[in-house]
């Protein structure tokens, strides 16, 4: 029995519709309201039982939505991608690290897409050796002593028998320093150190640079580029750097060039272009290639990059063999929808521990979650869950279809109806009732059910309610969860 006794008590203001008890999503309640008059003159009281919260108006007639299905627009932001393998299913409720706070899953959020910013940078390999320490991309690389030095940016790092390859972009040269040379002693600002090699200078060449959201601008030689096959990309040409460029994807080395580098020749492939589109000139404000790769079933191993403009053979050097994206299915996720969140969650302090690994909650994103009570042409009637804030006409939540793995629809309120504390006139078990000074009124046998609500109102501010009785666990509301068929299945955003 989870509470019996006083469940409630309120002298609202006058006039106003108050919320005196809610009965939780599984739980239900056997009361008596007792009703009294404080204030020596008489009023009239109105009380009423919703069996919902909020009555909107979705943007839509054929949203997927049914009764006891869960919502939410709510995410939370994980520190570490979170892979679907790991087996977290709808409605496994989570416990903070610190005891203190729970939350329940619902699905992983995509974004509509993930950007990664393409530019191109002039690209020279310089071949080290007698190094100590480890070379890493975004790092500063330097000979000299300031403010006598010469710095670059290290796009690329790779490790060799007994050397280093780095590769870097333009040089700065400050004071009397002077251009990068065999022999010269180097360092990064992560504290590597190495000699350049005799003949270790290679001649700069144009390069394709990625940057994904919140990482270091990087060649990704050495290191793998993954993109999910469940997703959006969208590759930010705008850079003025891509001027008169064409950035492309190829399942075969260099595309249409072919590994020789030469166009019209046996070893020739094709553009990828399956779930492309683009918008604007490459090297102008809002330019972008997208690829939806959802649309390949068939997608696997490697996207190879390289430049399709016609007739530029020299442009090859863009791509080759070691110029890729790696395609996976073993997708992993940053961020999640919950739901029926009790307690506090402080980012960058609590996470919750599950299938071994401890996730910490780096940003939230607020939006209202609950369930359905029901659905008919554009109309929804929403019980909220716990802490959740009101629906309102900037709420949007996934619809859940019956069918596992099916596509979700993203809900779009258009209007309110219904508020929290409003109450459609059949929902009124009191109304306008007379209570004489100093006298009390009962409402005996009232049961609350799950997901009900408790409305009362008090003309003159001069009544007292009290609610007493016993709630206690109630399966008489069914929640449904959407249920992914498979992990690459899951909701998106």
């Amino acid at each position: 029995m989870a509470k019996q006794g006083i469940l409630a008590k309120s002298k609202p203001s006058a006039a106003t519709n108050t919320l005196l008890y809610s009965a939780p999503i599984d739980a239900s309640a056997s009361t008596v309201l007792t009703v009294n008059e404080q204030g020596g003159s008489g009023t009239t009281f109105d009380v009423a039982l919703k069996n919902y919260d909020q009555k909107m108006t979705l943007g839509a007639s054929n949203y997927k939505l049914h009764t006891g299905d869960v919502v939410t627009g709510y995410r939370m932001t994980l520190n570490t991608p979170l892979p679907a393998t790991a087996g977290l299913t709808a409605g496994t409720s989570l416990t903070s690290t610190s005891g203190e706070a729970s939350l329940n899953f619902e699905s992983f959020y995509l974004p509509a897409f993930t950007e990664i910013v393409v530019k191109v940078r002039a690209i020279r390999a310089l071949t080290l050796e007698s190094t100590s320490g480890t070379f890493a991309v975004g790092e500063t690389f330097s000979t000299g002593t300031a403010p006598n030095n010469t710095t670059a940016t290290i796009y690329a790092a790779t490790e060799g028998s007994g050397t280093y390859t780095v590769y870097i972009g333009p040089s700065t040269i400050n004071g009397s320093g002077a251009e990068f040379a065999a022999g010269d002693s180097v360092s990064s600002s992560g504290s590597a150190t190495g000699t350049i090699s005799t003949g270790g200078i290679g001649a700069a060449v144009n390069e394709f640079t990625f940057t994904e959201s919140g990482g270091t601008e990087d060649l990704f030689l050495g290191t793998v580029l993954t993109v999910f096959t469940d997703r959006v990309y969208r590759f930010n040409v705008a850079d003025s750097s891509l001027s008169g460029l064409d950035f492309s994807l190829s399942t075969t080395v260099n595309g249409e060039w072919g590994p020789d580098g030469t166009a019209g020749n046996s070893d020739d492939g094709t553009e990828y272009t399956t779930g492309k589109t683009t918008n604007g000139t490459a090297g102008s404000s809002g330019a972008y290639i997208q690829y939806d790769f959802t649309q390949d079933t068939n997608l696997s191993g490697n996207l190879y990059v390289y430049e399709g403009t016609t007739g530029t053979a020299g442009n090859s050097a863009y791509g080759g063999s070691d110029r890729f994206l790696t395609t996976s299915d073993a997708f992993q996720y940053s961020e999640i929808y919950v739901y029926d969140i009790d307690g506090t969650w402080t980012n960058s302090t609590d996470g919750f521990l599950f299938n071994g690994v401890t996730y910490t909650i780096t940003a939230q994103t607020a939006g209202a979650y609950g369930y359905i009570r029901s659905y008919s042409g554009t109309t929804a009637y929403v019980v909220k869950g716990t802490g959740s804030a009101d629906f309102t006409t900037s709420s949007t939540f996934q619809d859940n279809p019956k069918l596992a793995g099916a596509a979700r629809t993203a809900v779009t309120v258009s209007s309110i109806d219904v508020a929290t504390t409003a109450v459609e006139t059949q929902e009124y078990l009191r109304k306008d009732n007379t209570l004489a000074a100093d006298s009390a009124e009962e409402i005996k046998s009232l049961v609350i059910g799950p997901g009900e609500r408790l409305i009362v109102e008090c003309a003159a501010a001069e009544a007292n309610f009290v609610l007493i009785g016993f709630e206690d666990s109630s399966t008489g509301f069914t929640t449904r969860t959407y249920s992914a068929a498979a992990a690459s299945s899951s909701a998106s955003g």
